[in-house]
């Protein structure tokens, strides 16, 4: 379909997935009625920033982030709009049928599209007297700097997705009526700028065919976010063919990096790939990593694997039937750093090793999807990287105590407890300086000896006489070696992560979370919001 960015009406984007409770949208008319900030991380464009980040990351590093993050643009715009369309696709719905004329607001998209899909609380019936003059071969468009002052009654469901597991109300949907309604009769549409479509595209959520195969296994990506880019793509090539990318924002479209495109958030039902990578919303990573294991393939999913209780225990069953096949990314485990603590420590295997940490993470933009319903606590998303840590050093003893506290400034304290004596206490917090992104500082210690690892880039060893070693590295290699690590198991058949390590892991996680929503006093949000987004897909 066609897209108006980069202040261009663009040709060759895939559609939105449709699911069988949205309706797909022909538009006629369109209104942008605020720019969304603060729904991604966008970094200012600064040559002092990116030297910032040289040492951090290397040149390597930085030249992949760099080109990441340009290639985003076009995804950043994004605005609250609202508009009068046409359906052309009900899917099981039967409020309204095709060629029904109504009006619609699109809480999270870009500039202007040519189509959208919509669930029924973002549709509205419209008086016919009240409609502009319409054509089937035109689309007018009226930008933000051509509309008049607004009570903003659109403001509960700025950036909305049907991903984000939020409910809209009946009074809510009441409200966003009227107020859709009322802007609609008091836009002069007359002076809006007149888009072309008189030749319509074709529907189309996927786009390619994969024809070039050869001796690697094939792959397929979920998620071609920033983290995708730089790492999963650019890692795996020497080991997996990824042949397909499923991204569900059209925007992110870049034709170069798969064979094959796909809008749709889950696998098709006649896919079928050797090697799964998961790095989509958290909330979809368990069901795409159930359909890749019992298929036989492997699941490479970022973290988390599971989402609750219920999903892990799925996920137990799969692998007890499937066979181990599961990777999770956490880098942390593949550093170097583990190879040589270990060793400066004069620790063996399940030898107890104490772990002590204070880690800043980047407070969320607003509207970023970490604040949704569905995503859990920010601590969950990036809190279990330190704690997975401190149990792999450890070989995933058992936890035999634990506890997490909520501070008055939002900051997070746990401590936990291993059967082989290990100890683990951190500090996690959102309040701290942005210059070089997320910070970590770690201490191990056992009797006599202490290893101090700062942002995953320096290494110190020392005894109660002298340092043992003093290393530096880039924050980033850990990732790199994690994913040629898991590529050259891959490539020789070999078996995933223990189920051992995914259930002490996620289990001990999914109870800090529990505890943790109790103290924020979020009740039953979470189930809420499953049971809500899985509405759209069941």
């Amino acid at each position: 379909m066609k897209i108006h960015t980069g202040k261009k009406w663009q040709n060759g984007f895939l559609d939105y997935y449709c699911s069988k409770k949205e309706y797909r949208i022909q538009v006629l008319a369109w209104k942008n009625l605020e720019k969304i900030e603060g729904a991604y991380y966008i970094r200012p464009k600064s040559l002092k920033m990116a030297l910032r980040y040289l040492p951090v990351v290397g040149f390597y590093g930085l030249f992949t982030k760099a080109w990441s993050r340009f290639r985003e643009q076009r995804r950043n715009d994004k605005y609250v709009s609202c508009g009068i369309g046409k359906i052309i696709e009900t899917g099981d719905n039967s409020e309204f049928k095709n060629n029904d004329i109504i009006a619609f607001i699109a809480p999270f998209h870009p500039h202007l599209v040519e189509r959208l899909t919509l669930p029924q609380e973002f549709i509205f019936n419209i008086n016919k007297d009240i409609l502009p003059q319409l054509s089937s071969k035109e689309i007018l468009l009226c930008s933000l700097n051509q509309r008049s002052e607004s009570n903003h009654w659109w403001q509960d469901v700025i950036s909305w997705s049907i991903y984000s597991g939020r409910d809209i109300s009946q009074e809510l949907k009441k409200r966003l009526e009227q107020g859709l309604i009322q802007e609609i009769k008091n836009t002069n549409w007359n002076n809006c700028e007149k888009i072309n479509t008189q030749i319509p595209t074709i529907i189309k959520e996927t786009k390619g065919e994969v024809k070039k195969l050869d001796s690697r296994k094939t792959g397929v990506l979920f998620g071609f976010g920033n983290y995708a880019k730089t790492n999963i793509i650019s890692f795996m090539k020497p080991f997996v063919n990824i042949t397909t990318i499923h991204e569900i924002d059209p925007t992110q479209i870049w034709q170069k990096s798969a064979q094959k495109w796909d809008s749709s958030p889950f696998p098709r039902d006649n896919e079928k790939y050797d090697v799964y990578f998961v790095a989509s919303y958290n909330h979809t990573h368990a069901p795409i990593t159930l359909n890749a294991l019992k298929q036989g393939a492997y699941a490479v999913v970022e973290k988390p694997v599971a989402m609750d209780y219920e999903e892990l225990e799925e996920i137990e069953k799969a692998i007890k039937q499937f066979g181990p096949k599961i990777f999770i990314g956490f880098h942390k485990r593949y550093s170097i750093f583990n190879d040589w603590a270990k060793k400066d420590l004069g620790v063996n295997s399940g030898d107890p090793i104490s772990y002590h940490s204070v880690v800043y993470e980047i407070s969320q933009p607003k509207y970023f999807w970490y604040s949704w319903p569905i995503s859990r606590s920010t601590f969950f998303a990036n809190g279990c990287h330190q704690i997975d840590h401190f149990l792999h050093l450890n070989d995933f003893s058992k936890p035999k105590d634990f506890d997490i506290k909520l501070l008055q400034d939002n900051a997070i304290e746990v401590w936990i407890e291993l059967e082989n004596g290990a100890v683990f206490t951190t500090v996690f917090s959102e309040k701290g300086s942005t210059r070089v992104g997320p910070r970590d500082h770690v201490e191990l210690k056992v009797p006599g000896k202490n290893i101090r690892i700062t942002d995953n880039i320096f290494y110190l060893a020392e005894d109660e006489t002298r340092i043992i070693r003093k290393r530096k590295m880039y924050k980033t290699n850990s990732y790199r070696d994690m994913y040629i690590k898991i590529g050259k198991r891959i490539a020789n058949n070999e078996q995933g992560d223990s189920l051992k390590s995914i259930m002490v892991s996620t289990k001990l996680m999914l109870d800090l979370e529990e505890k943790l929503q109790r103290q924020k006093g979020w009740g039953d949000q979470y189930i809420k919001a499953k049971e809500k987004f899985w509405s759209y897909f069941k």
